[in-house]
């Protein structure tokens, strides 16, 4: 009889592990799941804009969801591409100024900025976490949006994050406002109007500078179709 009690008090205890095991499993599935959805960089009620930079194919990708519109605008540019209205151009090498004056260009009220530069390494790696293998930044753009965001995601992002540091301010909310925005919203995908397909070199002192001109009537038409 002792034994036997002492079998039912050890299979109960063990059946207790399990269930405690089981309910820490879930909460902090949920709660890695919530600290995401909750966090206001993924709030739908306000535009950001993302700048990528593929280095190897020298192109860029900016991207502005919003989210009130349900739209996602990626407008792809080539380095020192310039506004001569602005008197600013697009240089790669500086994402952040980048983006400050893609912004102005199209006169957008977004609230977050972001900015990731890769290589086709990097892009190579990022894809295979999605199950694919790309080298192109553009072509992994458009998978993503017939795959949008999946439950398992939100545990990759810290591993997708941590391999494109340290030339990224991306952060797990709002890179996975872009994969869900990607997949759910409607999704338009253009050049920025160039009057030239090459840049220009134009001599400045004893400087050479590489300038490609925007084409600004066409431009303003891109700016309506933003918002801005």
């Amino acid at each position: 009889m002792r034994r036997r009690r002492r079998r039912n008090v050890f299979g109960v205890w063990i059946t207790v592990l399990v269930i405690v095991f089981v309910l820490s499993i879930f909460g902090l599935f949920f709660w890695k799941i919530s600290s995401i959805k909750n966090s206001p960089e993924f709030g739908e009620d306000v535009k950001s804009q993302y700048l990528f930079i593929d280095k190897d194919n020298n192109e860029g990708y900016y991207i502005v969801i919003n989210g009130s519109m349900r739209t996602v605008n990626v407008i792809k540019l080539k380095n020192h591409v310039y506004n001569s209205e602005l008197k600013k151009e697009i240089n790669f090498s500086s994402p952040v100024l980048s983006l400050e004056v893609l912004k102005e260009m199209f006169s957008l009220d977004v609230v977050y900025s972001y900015y990731s530069v890769l290589d086709s390494v990097k892009i190579v790696k990022l894809s295979e976490k999605y199950g694919k293998r790309y080298e192109n930044f553009g072509e992994l753009l458009k998978y993503l949006t017939t795959r949008g965001l999946k439950l398992f995601d939100y545990f990759s992002f810290d591993g997708v994050l941590k391999m494109l540091r340290p030339e990224t301010t991306l952060t797990s909310p709002s890179f996975a406002k872009l994969i869900d925005a990607l997949g759910r919203f409607s999704v338009r995908i253009k050049d920025i109007p160039t009057i030239t397909e090459k840049p220009l070199e134009i001599k400045v002192g004893n400087k050479t500078l590489e300038r490609l001109y925007i084409d600004l009537e066409k431009l303003n038409q891109l700016k309506q179709e933003l918002g801005g």
